[in-house]
């Protein structure tokens, strides 16, 4: 588990399907997924059984209360990369600066426990909001993906997104002088 103050992450588990069917159904979440909903107890319990160790899926707990999801996924030892994602908090529990110091802590522990010099994400580009949060922060944009997705009756375009971890050193060690 990785904690700080009344944030903590903990490894998934089949008891937090009912957590993962109510975010990735919620249809306002469902919008910026690259899969579609619904998704089904027993889809998620076959994805849950089939994940490996090239990842690292965590549960959001806020104050003792289950609030959200992030991972970092498609860990590469050999390339040292890994892709972050997965990140999604319930509605009423958003604002409250949750995922931002969930990001940090995910990051913060992926940087300094494991061999991984890049984490990359994929958002759609038109998701400002998700934009402006990842590059809060540090990620930066790498490129764009015309015409990538087909979602909701549109063509949507991809942005790839990096954060390497000099930069996210750079970042804290400047934050610790102040």
């Amino acid at each position: 588990m990785i904690q700080s103050g009344s944030i903590r992450l903990r490894p998934i588990s089949e008891d937090d399907t009912d957590l993962i069917l109510e975010l990735r159904n919620d249809l306002k979440n469902a919008a910026n997924f690259f899969s579609d909903p619904p998704l089904y107890d027993f889809g998620h319990k076959k994805w849950l059984a089939s994940l490996d160790l090239n990842g690292i899926y965590m549960v959001i707990e806020y104050v003792g209360e289950k609030v959200g999801t992030i991972a970092i996924t498609n860990i590469d030892y050999r390339h040292q990369k890994a892709e972050y994602g997965r990140i999604v908090v319930k509605d009423s529990y958003r604002g409250k600066g949750i995922a931002f110091t969930a990001s940090n802590l995910l990051i913060s522990y992926v940087f300094h426990n494991l061999p991984i010099r890049k984490i990359n994400l994929e958002v759609f580009a038109d998701n400002i909001q998700a934009v402006r949060f990842y590059e809060k922060l540090g990620f930066e944009k790498e490129g764009l993906f015309k015409k990538e997705y087909y979602k909701n009756g549109t063509w949507k375009d991809v942005l790839r997104m990096a954060l390497f971890r000099e930069t996210w050193e750079e970042k804290y060690a400047n934050s610790n002088k102040n």
